[in-house]
């Protein structure tokens, strides 16, 4: 690991946890917080999200309205996924602080939510899951 990549993962580890009371790093592993997917659905994205932010909360109001399956990875109460999204920034946006939102479709790693870039990695990943009940 270079010293520019463990620069970026500590100021995000550092950013992440002074940001946010009560998120120190001492406080125990707990499982990771996921949306809630049905038995077999495979989730069209990955999003590592933080508690209380309103990019997250936009961005999962985003995959529900459209009824598409996302697996949520809550960075402050599983530091497997922080270590995971800190992983992922630093390999896409080197040169940028990581923040959350960071959502990932078919490879495409986003940082924050842009509406128009999660529609457009949706496009390119392929065709949508079907909602139960729906024509196909």
């Amino acid at each position: 690991m270079t010293k520019q990549t463990m620069m970026v993962l500590t100021a995000g580890i550092l950013f992440l946890t002074a940001c946010l009371p009560g998120c120190g790093m001492t406080r125990a592993l707990t499982p990771p917080e996921s949306s809630v997917l049905a038995a077999g659905s495979k989730p069209v994205a990955v999003m590592y999200v933080r508690p209380g932010c309103p990019y997250c909360r936009e961005a999962r109001r985003f995959f529900a309205d459209r009824g598409l399956p996302v697996m949520e990875r809550n960075v402050l109460a599983d530091r497997q996924a922080l270590a995971e999204m800190l992983e992922i920034h630093v390999r896409s946006f080197p040169d940028e602080e990581p923040i959350v939102p960071l959502i990932v479709i078919g490879g495409h790693a986003m940082s924050g939510f842009d509406r128009e870039e999660v529609e457009a990695a949706l496009e390119m990943a392929g065709p949508k899951p079907v909602a139960a009940g729906s024509k196909q």
